[in-house]
């Protein structure tokens, strides 16, 4: 038998195809996946930011929900809230004046101190000096103004305290010049007064000398104001219809945001029935061109307002302790009502 001859070119077609297979994605296959989970993404980043704003909405409402505890702690012991402000000499006009030589510039968030656990920040506090250093009246001090020798009291009102910020608030947690309307004093130019986002309910007036009420006889009188110490007894129109304390922001285009630790021209407490309402971040007459009222992000429009960057509206803590959202929509007859302590219009929703 013949044996069958194979050519060399045969025996590589008769070998196996010992090569791998080689696969892989097509650019236009890339293009696509990478617009899938761009859409994705696109999807689900609103709802992360959703969630990260809820809990920071929650964290500012723990905030207040403490602030509102410590009120009705410092009534317990003194039978009385704090003032809002103490020896303003920064509003001063006509008889409201503090006495001579009686400017302390005080603020009533360092009196609650001891009531949100930081009794150590009060203890730095010299109450018999001065925590502010403008005085517009011409009154003269109660001793050196902060930052001068023997007054060391700008070291702690420049203190930044959690527990007043809100976490939703994207600003400077500092008043960011040394303005002497609003610093905390010519005697120092390193420290810089810490902001609030918190701050009591004041009756604003529109007068330019005086710029908040030292009035006790209108109806519509806050719960708190210049050397003006409330009691639950006053409260007439019960405590659940009454806001104690306001949320406001660290930014404002006309004037100044509240300090917590001294009082100053303009920032020194929250009027949420003024007329701007909540939210009001439209400014100015004095804007170019004028009177265009171009809104600001994250800004408030006007000094002592009520305002948030929460989406909606802005909280406030009522006199009971409650916390409650207050939408930018609500009427404005209903804000008066519900900051007014003894007008006889009770609230019953808002």
């Amino acid at each position: 038998m013949k044996s069958r001859h194979v050519s060399p070119s045969q025996h590589r077609s008769l070998r196996p195809n010992t090569q791998p297979h080689r696969s892989g994605f097509t650019l236009v296959e890339l293009l696509v996946v990478i617009a899938i989970i761009g859409i994705l993404v696109g999807l689900l980043l609103p709802a992360v930011q959703a969630a990260r704003e809820a809990a920071r909405r929650m964290s500012c409402s723990n905030n207040m929900k403490q602030i509102g505890l410590a009120l009705h702690n410092y009534h317990d012991t003194h039978r009385v809230f704090p003032y809002s402000t103490s020896g303003d000499g920064s509003v001063t006009a006509e008889s409201a004046a503090p006495a001579a030589n009686g400017v302390l510039n005080h603020r009533g968030w360092m009196l609650l101190l001891p009531f949100i656990e930081l009794q150590n920040l009060q203890d730095q506090i010299d109450m018999n000096l001065p925590t502010g250093g403008y005085d517009r009246g011409g009154v003269g001090f109660a001793g050196p103004k902060p930052g001068e020798a023997g007054n060391a009291n700008d070291v702690v009102v420049s203190t930044s305290v959690e527990a007043f910020l809100c976490p939703s608030d994207p600003n400077p947690t500092h008043y960011p010049t040394d303005s002497a309307s609003y610093s905390i004093s010519a005697g120092t130019t390193s420290l810089l007064g810490a902001y609030t986002n918190y701050d009591f309910s004041m009756r604003r007036l529109s007068s330019t000398a005086e710029k908040w009420s030292r009035d006790t006889g209108f109806t519509s009188k806050r719960l708190f104001g210049h050397d003006e110490s409330s009691r639950f007894r006053d409260i007439t129109d019960g405590t659940s219809n009454t806001v104690a304390v306001a949320e406001t922001l660290r930014a404002v285009v006309d004037g100044s945001v509240p300090t917590w630790g001294y009082a100053k021209w303009a920032g020194q407490g929250v009027d949420l029935g003024w007329s701007r309402g909540i939210n009001d971040n439209e400014c100015c007459n004095w804007d170019s061109p004028p009177n265009s009222r171009t809104p600001r992000a994250s800004q408030l429009g006007e000094w002592g307002t009520a305002g948030s960057t929460h989406p909606g509206g802005a909280q406030a803590v009522f006199a009971d302790g409650s916390v409650h959202f207050m939408t930018e929509t609500t009427d404005q007859v209903v804000l008066n009502n519900i900051t007014a302590i003894s007008d006889g219009n009770v609230v019953g929703e808002f």
